[in-house]
């Protein structure tokens, strides 16, 4: 089976590599691009996730939010591209293992702030997860926002017969254990329930 692609018309800021943007342009780049209707929504209510969360930190209206890191080309096609994949491999069921935040402090855009987050959590909210004794930032706000909006449920890897393993690795280096997502793509083994396809995500 072929890998669909899509276009995004993203411009770079010639001063930087992470410019400043506000929803609006989010919204035009995203609706401007080579996508399916449903790819389009979804990523799109990941952005508008974030944007509140961001204007809840702020005190200011989500029209007036700056994306910072999160509005930058990574992000956007990091967003568009989750949505997109989970359209190609046709997910029914999307089940996380709860999020393990990390400890201490990160810095961004605006200083130097807690783990996790302010908008990271926010974004939580509802969310199984738990700090621990690796020091830093183990879910951003594009990963909170995502996982929030796809995960059904979260806990241990339900009954299935798996066909596909992702792995990913991340670029920061942890102390005894690897920095892994780890994507798992089967059929669910339920007795009452229809076969049905079902995707794990584990960090």
């Amino acid at each position: 089976t072929g890998v669909q692609t899509c276009a995004l018309p993203i411009y770079l800021d010639e001063q930087h590599d992470h410019p400043h943007r506000h929803l609006r342009h989010v919204v035009e780049i995203i609706e401007a691009g080579d996508l399916s209707d449903a790819v389009k929504a979804a990523s799109l209510e990941t952005f508008r996730r974030i944007a509140e969360a961001e204007a809840e930190v702020h005190g200011t209206t989500i029209e007036k939010v700056h994306f910072h890191e999160v509005g930058a080309v990574d992000s956007i096609i990091d967003i568009v591209g989750t949505h997109l994949a989970l359209e190609q491999l046709k997910v029914d069921r999307i089940i996380s293992s709860p999020l393990h935040v990390g400890s201490g402090t990160v810095e961004c855009a605006h200083g130097i702030m807690p783990v996790p987050a302010p908008a990271t959590a926010l974004l939580l909210r509802g969310v199984p997860n738990y700090g621990g004794e690796v020091q830093g930032e183990l879910v951003t706000p594009t990963g909170a926002a995502l996982i929030a909006q796809l995960a059904e449920s979260f806990g241990p890897v339900p009954l299935m017969n798996t066909s596909e393993i992702g792995c990913g690795s991340g670029t920061k280096d942890i102390p005894d254990r690897p920095n892994i997502l780890r994507v798992m793509l089967g059929e669910s083994e339920q007795q009452e329930i229809a076969t049905e396809p079902i995707m794990v995500i584990e960090a």
